[in-house]
């Protein structure tokens, strides 16, 4: 389920309800504009039994190796610039700028002996990416 103020873009012909409390746009799972891994889905449904007034945010700013950074947080505000996407319970925030680099775009969670993390896996609008995969530049 994706929730969102998008703005005039091509998602707005896929509305299927206005929701006037947090004042987002519903869309139907078709429109999804960031998916996520089941090991994504579990380990934000963790968080939340933790934290449940905490989301994750995804953004992107200017920086990085690569020209643009993805950046993970957790956050306890939602504005009426953010795009909730959520699946099966668990949730993401991304504010409306950002989306316009992450649109397509794969979150999964990672669990490695020297770290655990967010990672975006694959990102239609990445043409080049560190090896970290913390930045990446785009496609033009």
């Amino acid at each position: 389920m994706f929730h969102g103020v998008i703005g005039k873009t091509r998602f707005l012909s896929h509305i299927r309800s206005f929701s006037s409390a947090k004042n987002a746009v519903q869309m139907n799972q078709q429109t999804e504009p960031v998916k996520m891994t089941e090991k994504c889905i579990k380990r934000l449904k963790e968080l939340h039994e933790k934290s449940p007034e905490k989301t994750l945010r995804i953004s992107v700013e200017g920086g990085g190796c690569s020209g643009f950074q993805y950046l993970f947080s957790l956050d306890t505000e939602t504005t009426e610039d953010d795009c909730v996407i959520e699946k099966e319970g668990a949730k993401i925030l991304v504010d409306k700028d950002s989306m316009q680099y992450l649109e397509g775009a794969v979150v999964d969670f990672q669990s490695e002996l020297i770290r655990s993390a967010f990672r975006i896996l694959k990102n239609p609008k990445a043409e080049t990416g560190c090896s970290c995969g913390s930045s990446f530049s785009l496609k033009v």
